[in-house]
This record gives structure tokens, C-alpha cells and sequence, in this order.
């Protein structure tokens, strides 16, 4: 699958950005997203959500040691078996499907092994400081 970049301008309190996946097998498709968002500027602390893998509450799970930075250079990649996060160069997440599922999706989490056959980003900013692009 095709990593997606997106850039952030500033740490907008619990804004929302992310991506959904159109995940496809064998004549069924589900939609299933990944969503993060920046709970606390002065510690520049991330939440994220894993659709059928995580909790689906924010303050839950958190991104690892995001850089301070205010511009921030964000690139997600989902394979059939992790889906990574980068921002600025650091990997910052790097969930496995088949062992980093919350209690609770031990079925649906196995959506997120499919090949992906479309992707569109989710976005609940207010302001439009966010890019999107997908890299070849």
C-alpha cells in the first residue's frame, strides 16, 4: 500500500486528521480509518484511534514522542501487516494488526490484514493548514 503525506502548520487542539482505507478481499469491502489528534500543545501529546483495532475514544492510546516542531511533515503507511507513522523523521507509531489490537477486536482487527483499494483523508480542522498527498 502507498504511504500518504500529509503536513500540519500548527498543533491544533483536538483537531482531527487522518485516513480512510477502503479495505478489499475476495468480493468484500469495508471502510475502516485511522485518526489523530494533538490533546495537549504544551507537551505536544497525540491520541490516535485504529477503527476495529484501538478503543475508539481519544486520550488512549498516544503517538510516540512526536517532535516539538509546529510544522509538522506527517507520513502514514499501511502495509498487510503494520500501519506505520512518521512525522519529521521519527517514527512515532508502528502498530501491528495481528498483536497491538485493544480487547475487544479480536475479529474485526483482521480487516486492517486486507490490501487496501482506495484511500481519502479525514480532516476536522478548522483552518486549512493541511496538505495531502500520496507518494509512488
Amino acid at each position: 500500500d502507498e504511504p500518504v503525506q500529509l503536513i500540519t502548520a500548527d498543533n491544533e487542539l483536538q483537531e482531527y486528521t487522518g485516513v480512510y482505507y477502503t479495505l478489499h478481499v475476495e468480493g468484500s469491502t469495508d471502510e475502516k480509518v485511522f485518526i489523530m489528534s494533538c490533546e495537549n500543545k504544551d507537551n505536544n501529546q497525540w491520541s490516535y484511534i485504529i477503527k476495529g483495532c484501538t478503543f475508539n475514544s481519544y486520550n488512549t492510546q498516544y503517538l510516540d514522542s512526536v517532535p516539538p516542531d509546529k510544522v509538522k511533515h506527517w507520513i502514514i503507511t499501511k502495509t498487510c501487516t503494520h500501519l506505520k507513522v512518521v512525522c519529521n523523521n521519527v517514527t512515532v507509531l508502528s502498530f501491528n494488526f495481528a498483536t497491538d489490537y485493544s480487547p475487544g477486536n479480536e475479529t474485526d482487527h483482521q480487516v486492517w490484514l486486507r490490501r487496501c483499494s482506495n484511500l481519502r483523508l479525514y480532516s476536522c480542522y478548522k483552518m486549512t493548514n493541511i496538505l495531502l498527498r500520496t507518494v509512488s
